[in-house]
């Protein structure tokens, strides 16, 4: 919930919501796909209806509310990075190479198809890459 929303306020929102949608839904529950991906599903569907009402008003709060891990520098730098993608790419990083869905797992949740997932994971990818070697440019001319 806090990768759709990157507020913690309101993770917690989406989080309540989705628990209880999912508990009122249970019976259509069919078992087709993994409990796991359809509350995700759940989830990505009440973050996107959270975001639409209340969009963020900064971006800065993933570096304040997630704790470091490792290199301080290096883990703000990243999720700068990771925060500044469209919510469409931020989504699918966070469920594939984050949370470890495999693409079929995220196609499901995000309901959309699995050429759409690869598609913005490449995207994704080539953006992170891309910044990365910018700034690292910028760090050499600054030395």
């Amino acid at each position: 919930a806090f990768s759709f929303v990157r507020e913690s306020h309101a993770a917690d929102d989406v989080v309540q919501e989705t628990l209880l949608r999912a508990w009122r839904y249970l019976p259509t529950f069919r078992g087709e796909g993994s409990l796991q991906g359809w509350l995700m599903r759940i989830c990505g569907n009440v973050a996107r209806t959270h975001l639409r009402k209340h969009p963020p008003h900064r971006t800065s709060h993933l570096e304040e509310e997630i704790p470091a891990l490792g290199d301080a520098t290096s883990h703000s730098d990243l999720i700068s990075l990771i925060s500044s993608m469209s919510v469409e790419h931020r989504t699918v990083v966070t469920l594939c190479l984050i949370l470890g869905f495999s693409y079929d797992e995220a196609a499901e949740i995000l309901e959309v198809p699995v050429g759409t997932i690869r598609s913005r994971l490449f995207r994704a990818r080539e953006a992170l890459v891309s910044a990365i070697k910018d700034e690292a440019s910028e760090h050499a001319k600054a030395v």
